[in-house]
This record gives C-alpha cells, sequence and structure tokens, in this order.
C-alpha cells in the first residue's frame, strides 16, 4: 500500500525546517516516499554547511588570505579539527575520516581536491571556486528519521540545535513555515541513515530541479514500513516523523498511512551542486569522526 506524509502547516507542529531558506515536507508518491519543497525558496549558498563550522555550535572559524577569492581564482585550504571531547580518535579514524571525505569529493564531482592528515587534523584544498563545497566535505552528515512525542513554539534565543546518540530520545530545534522556532521532543532514531542503501543527485526532467533519490536497504525498507504504519494511528504530534541531520531537524511530516516501497526522494531548490553533495554525503554515511572547521586559508592564483 502507498501511503501519504503530508507537510502540516498549523503553527506549533508545523514541523517545516528552513535550513538556509528552503523548506521541506514528504509526500508519497505510488510507492515512494518523496521529499517534497512545501514553499519558500533558497539561494545557491552553502546549503549543506549551514551552520558555523562543519557541525552546529563551534566558533567562527579563523581564515588567512593573502586574495580574494571572489572570482574563484587561486586555491583555497580548509582544515578541520577533530572534536574530542577529551578522547583520542579511534585508531586508524582519521584516515578512514579522510578516506570518506575523498569519495565524497569524487561523488560530487569536484575535481583537482585533496584530502590529507595533517598533525592530528585534515585539510581539504582545491580550487577557490569549490570553498563552499570543500567546508562540506567534512560534515558529518549523520541522518535519522526520529519520531516525535513533542512540539512547541519557543523563543528563538531559548532553543539550540541539540544532537544526541541514535538510541537516546533527543530535544531540539526546527522551523515553522511562519518562521516560529519550534521546539521537537523525539523518541530514539526509528531508521537510521545507515539504512540507506543509495543516494543519487538526479534532474528531474518533469520539473527541470534537481532531486536526490534514496533507496533503502532491505531493513530499511521493512522499518519505514513499520513505523510508518505505527505513527499513522496516532494523533498529532504522535503521527509526526522528523528527518534529523547531525541534530537539525529538515522535516516534521505528518503520517496517513503505512508506506511501502523502500525508496524517497529529496527535493526543493537544489542546484546540481548541492543535490551531488548531499548525495555524495548520504551515499558515503555519516563520517567516524567528528569535525570542527578551525580555518580557511586563501592563495590568489599567479
Amino acid at each position: 500500500m502507498s501511503g501519504t506524509i503530508r507537510c502540516n502547516h498549523g503553527r506549533v507542529n508545523s514541523g517545516m525546517r528552513r535550513l538556509r531558506s528552503a523548506k521541506w515536507g514528504l509526500v508519497a508518491t505510488g510507492a515512494a516516499l518523496v521529499l517534497a519543497a512545501c514553499g519558500g525558496s533558497s539561494s545557491d549558498g552553502d546549503r549543506l554547511g549551514g551552520r558555523t563550522g562543519a557541525e552546529s555550535g563551534g566558533s567562527s572559524p579563523s581564515s588567512s588570505s593573502s586574495g580574494s577569492s571572489a572570482d574563484g581564482q587561486g586555491t583555497a585550504v580548509v582544515t578541520f579539527a577533530t572534536e574530542t571531547d577529551g578522547v583520542a580518535p579511534p585508531a586508524g579514524g582519521l584516515e578512514r575520516t579522510a578516506e570518506l571525505m575523498r569519495e565524497r569529493a569524487g561523488a560530487a564531482g569536484l575535481e583537482g581536491v585533496e584530502i590529507e592528515v595533517r598533525d592530528g587534523a585534515i585539510t581539504a584544498s582545491g580550487s577557490a571556486a569549490d570553498e563552499k563545497a570543500l567546508k562540506s566535505l567534512g560534515r558529518t552528515a549523520e541522518l535519522g528519521f526520529r519520531p516525535v512525542t513533542g512540539a512547541q513554539v519557543v523563543d528563538k534565543s531559548a532553543c539550540r540545535v541539540q544532537n544526541a546518540a541514535a538510541s537516546e530520545p533527543l530535544t531540539t530545534c526546527g522551523t515553522g513555515p511562519d518562521d516560529a522556532t519550534t521546539q521537537y521532543v523525539l523518541e530514539r532514531v526509528a531508521l537510521p541513515g545507515s539504512e540507506i542503501a543509495r543516494a543519487e543527485a538526479a534532474l528531474d526532467e518533469n520539473v527541470g530541479s534537481w532531486t536526490v533519490n534514496l533507496e533503502f536497504t532491505a531493513k530499511g525498507a521493512q522499518q519505514f514500513t513499520d513505523v510508518t504504519g505505527r505513527l499513522a494511528t496516532q494523533t498529532t504530534p504522535a503521527n509526526q516523523f522528523a528527518i534529523v541531520l547531525d541534530g537539525e531537524v529538515l522535516s516534521a511530516p505528518m503520517v496517513t498511512q503505512a508506506i511501502t516501497g523502500g525508496q524517497a526522494q529529496i527535493s526543493g531548490t537544489f542546484t546540481e551542486r548541492t543535490a551531488r553533495e548531499l548525495a555524495a554525503q548520504l551515499s558515503t554515511g555519516a563520517l567516524p569522526v567528528r569535525l570542527t572547521e578551525s580555518s580557511v586559508t586563501r592563495v590568489p592564483g599567479g
């Protein structure tokens, strides 16, 4: 049976997260789940790196600049420090993280990018025109689908994006279509991003926009069917399903029926580059070591 996950436009439980002014919702089309735009617009800015540093909560990175990269000339070197909380990264963790970042760069179509481990940090260097894309390579990109147990409008100053282990509940924030800051109380992850078997950027020729198509593993498809079936029997807000990326609620739509098929599509106002970046992040999986952007060095072209 196909079902529908629709945008809920209520003030408190709207569940619409605006990330770099792009608003997302969920709609099922046939057997495929579609994360469709529900209003709003977005620019071609760094959608994937919209928060400070590689993750939220970091301080503004320092930059040494011997020339402007506004014209895209020259080289940019982005340095990422590790977020260890006093605990050393696992053996081989930095090398594995660098390897995944190289895979992301290739999948995103970035050329001439070099990823290196240096003195306990990771550097990503490439064309200055790709600086935003270089920054996005260091995002953890841990995706999770979490059932909603509570939602309320709060003052923006009182709400911060938080993160938690997949096995733990999470209280974090989102922004409704009326720009009201919403605080969500979420269950543990019901469907982890690790159950995404494939993520691919594609041009939807019917509407002329870029999308990211997802295919779940057999296990993930069954988990999705099970949880959407359970949520469909609940009342608001317990019938909402939050899509969370690195602790940030992208969307928290309502579920009306169990959804089968094991496929999904993320759509909105992507450019080709941002669609490829997100697909690359989701296809390689979350980075094993959490990074924070610590500096950007720009070297003008000769």
